[in-house]
């Protein structure tokens, strides 16, 4: 069986937050330094985790955290003075909006991933963010964003944005020289052709073990009905695992444990016949990249 040794999962859930959590930075960052994790990436939808990174670092020992910056509504939205000031205090990932983006209120609802405690107060719901102007092309905060994000080293990551907003993204990414990369590319519908096309624009692309879950299959059965394993097989054989970061995209209470959720997929994905070496480079150096630390 794989083990842990060395992962790096650049998106965890932790409480306290908006949604119930299986637990907290400290909890889960412990629970990841026990399987041997070289480090985690917390992501918050309401706030920035710089902090919650800083202050776990103290109490667990022999794992690197890390935080980083939704942009929701919460922040400010497509925001470049909270992203600056995120940058400056060690965000490692930019990511764009998420339950505040256009395509997820689309495809969604405003404040709810379906399920009954996922769901958020009306006064904290949103009618959705785009990051393109009325006329289709990239608001000038968002070019500034991703400039910002070049000049840390940091990576720009597309949240629960639609295809357009996406590609608007990579192709900006390319000009700036700056890192982006494809949020859980299967939550929404993501053509095979699109993910390749992104690829060949210089994106990086992340698959969750979370979409693999029951759950998400249910609130996601309208919306191109989660992941298969074997998709996630098919697309390492096409684009490469150097292009490719699996993460667990976990916290929710209705899923595994992040160290667990990620122990299960990976060896799901090597028992439907992706490459041990291709797991690794997906869980170890990938991560790195996106980390800017290789």
């Amino acid at each position: 069986m794989l083990s842990l040794e060395g992962a790096i999962d650049i998106h965890v859930h932790a409480a306290p937050e908006l949604f119930n959590r299986v637990g907290d930075a400290v909890d889960i960052a412990a629970q990841a330094a026990e399987h041997g994790m070289a480090g985690l990436v917390f992501k918050a939808h309401n706030e920035p985790s710089m902090t919650r990174a800083y202050y776990a670092q103290k109490q667990v020992p022999g794992i690197d955290l890390y935080g980083g910056i939704v942009l929701n509504e919460f922040v400010g939205g497509i925001n470049p003075s909270a992203v600056a000031a995120a940058l400056h205090q060690g965000a490692k990932i930019v990511w764009g909006p998420t339950m505040h983006a256009r395509e997820h209120v689309n495809e969604l609802g405003k404040g709810t991933y379906g399920v009954g405690h996922m769901n958020l107060a009306p006064e904290l719901a949103s009618a959705g963010i785009s990051v393109l102007d009325d006329e289709g092309r990239l608001r000038p905060e968002m070019q500034t964003i991703l400039e910002l994000a070049q000049g840390r080293n940091a990576t720009v990551a597309t949240g629960h944005l639609g295809e357009p907003d996406v590609r608007a993204i990579v192709a900006a990414g390319r000009e700036t020289g700056t890192r982006v990369l494809l949020t859980h590319v299967f939550f929404f519908r993501k053509d095979a052709q699109f993910l390749k096309e992104m690829v060949g624009m210089g994106a990086l692309l992340e698959v969750s073990a979370s979409l693999s879950f029951p759950l998400e299959h249910y609130m996601l059965r309208g919306h191109g009905g989660g992941m298969r394993l074997e998709t996630v097989r098919d697309l390492v054989a096409e684009v490469g695992a150097g292009s490719i970061v699996v993460s667990s995209d976990c916290g929710q209470i209705h899923n595994a444990t992040p160290p667990e959720a990620l122990r299960f997929f990976i060896n799901a994905l090597k028992a439907v016949g992706t490459e041990e070496s291709d797991i690794v480079t997906m869980t170890r150096d990938t991560p790195r990249r996106i980390l800017g630390l290789i």
